[in-house]
């Protein structure tokens, strides 16, 4: 090897060892990407804002937002929403409040503590409540004239104790969940990475960079990848993460887009 080889294979050696990255954008060359924006709220639009046109100087035009249908919503801010839809976003459907009832069971309370906090809806309620919890919240788009998503997110993507069959009984097509979107009315599962960036402390960024390093390591293995984006995201400690991220070659598409998946 010749001295100009020596030092360009030595460039590459430095760029492949930055957070994986180098090799994350080989990966994802033919990658699909589902971009979504969570917890949109009457007091956090500006954010929501901020994130879009983030999103939109990474030619990722129209990121899924999941609403959060149960707060005091002004009809300014209603029209705001419409407003995103009629340009392109897609909408989903994310609980109704954001908030969760006090743990009455130990894996509502590890979940709490490891994960959730205080936002995972449909922990610590029946199969029974979660079902009117999700029909209530998709009454909430149709009496507000908009599309009924064919989305549905709950809140840390904690379902809850609801079986198949159950999930038969409430409005939405697609269910996502840490491990992927089920497809309620025909029984079946894509199961997709995810990329995360919330870290609002130094433990979830250190448990957030090693999980996301493990998933982009690994993007040549998938033909999609979905990316999580959270209100203050870009204000966090991951917010280089998340901008690389959104740097990577991948085709962005809409989630009712996998309702063409086999």
């Amino acid at each position: 090897m010749n001295a100009l080889s020596q030092a360009d294979a030595t460039v590459v050696i430095r760029a492949s060892r930055v957070n994986g990255w180098t090799e994350a954008a080989a990966n994802a060359a033919q990658l699909r990407a589902l971009v979504s924006i969570h917890d949109v709220m009457p007091s956090n639009l500006q954010q929501i804002t901020e994130l879009l046109e983030i999103c939109a100087r990474h030619n990722i035009r129209h990121p899924t937002l999941l609403v959060v249908p149960g707060l005091d919503w002004s009809d300014q801010q209603i029209e705001q929403l419409h407003q995103w839809q009629r340009a392109g976003c897609e909408l989903a459907g994310h609980g109704w409040v954001h908030r969760c009832r006090h743990p009455t069971n130990l894996s509502h309370r590890v979940h709490s503590l490891v994960l959730s906090r205080d936002v995972a809806e449909h922990l610590s309620r029946s199969s029974a409540e979660v079902l009117e919890l999700m029909s209530r919240c998709a009454r909430w788009f149709e009496k507000h004239d908009f599309e009924l998503p064919k989305l549905y997110v709950p809140p840390a993507w904690a379902l809850g104790k609801v079986s198949a069959n159950e999930l038969l009984r409430q409005p939405f097509s697609m269910i996502e969940t840490i491990s992927g979107v089920t497809f309620a009315h025909q029984r079946r599962q894509l199961r997709l990475p995810l990329l995360g960036f919330e870290a609002d402390n130094q433990l979830r960024r250190v448990c957030l960079t090693s999980w996301n390093r493990l998933i982009r390591c690994n993007l040549r293995k998938t033909s999609c990848v979905r990316i999580s984006i959270h209100p203050n995201d870009h204000r966090l400690l991951l917010a280089d993460d998340l901008c690389r991220s959104l740097q990577l070659p991948m085709q962005p598409i809409r989630y009712d887009a996998l309702l063409g998946f086999k």
